[in-house]
């Protein structure tokens, strides 16, 4: 009688033992996949950070410099919902400043073929990069993933208004 109650025993702590390595390769799988798709998000929101300086390198050879200045302050913020803030307010303020410029003074041509191929690049990259912030963003809202962001403390992605 005692061989079964100790056999039970041990049954019991190695199906335990089983169910903690489980539930714990479960979790290091479900953050690994939220770190990549955060990370692909991330490299996007990146390229498009990179035609934004393009855009403001271009924008330098041919406006005026009170113009750039007014620009920079534009996109130089802390968080990264600020830093969206401020890129879709730059790209706003720049495309009205070298619409205002190219109408009263006229400027480079192919400076400006330049911006407006840039201006479509960045709008490709938006889209590629909502792509994979709605990814991530549903990724992390379902069931029982939505308990481990919040626990592990993934942010949302932010979306560009278009």
């Amino acid at each position: 009688m005692r061989k079964i109650i100790i056999k039970r025993t041990l049954w019991i702590y190695c199906l335990i033992i089983i169910l903690i390595v489980t539930a714990f390769l479960s979790i290091t799988d479900t953050k690994n996949k939220i770190i990549n798709k955060g990370k692909l998000a991330d490299k996007a929101f990146e390229q498009i950070c990179i035609s934004y300086n393009k855009r403001l390198a271009l924008a330098k050879q041919v406006l005026p410099i009170q113009y750039v200045s007014s620009l920079t302050d534009t996109i130089n913020k802390n968080s990264i919902y600020d830093y969206v803030k401020g890129n879709m307010l730059f790209q706003k303020k720049l495309d009205s400043i070298i619409l205002l410029v190219s109408v009263s003074e006229g400027y480079n041509e192919k400076i400006g073929i330049q911006l407006q191929n840039n201006s479509k690049e960045i709008h490709e990259l938006k889209k590629e990069y909502h792509k994979y912030a709605k990814d991530y963003n549903t990724f992390i809202k379902q069931f029982p993933r939505n308990y481990f962001a919040n626990i592990l403390n993934f942010p949302l992605k932010v979306y560009y208004d278009n």
